[in-house]
């Protein structure tokens, strides 16, 4: 694989699975008296993973904007890929399904 493809594969990945991470610590951090084991089923309502996905893109946009500053524009430009890819996905779950 060349070096092109390597890089976006990692920025899509970092970007992808960083906006679950933070929604993650966003879940944990709202209902700290549960823990994390009602995480997943936030999956199967729309309308509770919405506003959390929504909060933790921002964090896809810091990770951007630091990878920029590193001068790693590919990997920058996977996770803005994979930013774009996960707001589609919320967009179109936040207005035909909710």
């Amino acid at each position: 694989m060349n070096k092109l493809k390597k890089d976006l594969t990692i920025g899509f990945i970092i970007g992808f699975l960083s906006s679950f991470v933070l929604s993650f610590i966003l879940y944990l951090v709202q209902n700290y008296r549960i823990g994390g084991e009602g995480f997943f089923e936030i999956f199967y309502s729309p309308a509770l993973i919405v506003p959390i996905l929504s909060v933790a893109l921002l964090g896809n946009f810091v990770m951007f904007f630091i990878f920029i500053k590193l001068n790693k524009d590919l990997i920058s430009r996977g996770i803005l890929a994979a930013t774009m890819v996960v707001g589609i996905i919320l967009f179109i779950l936040k207005f035909f399904f909710v």
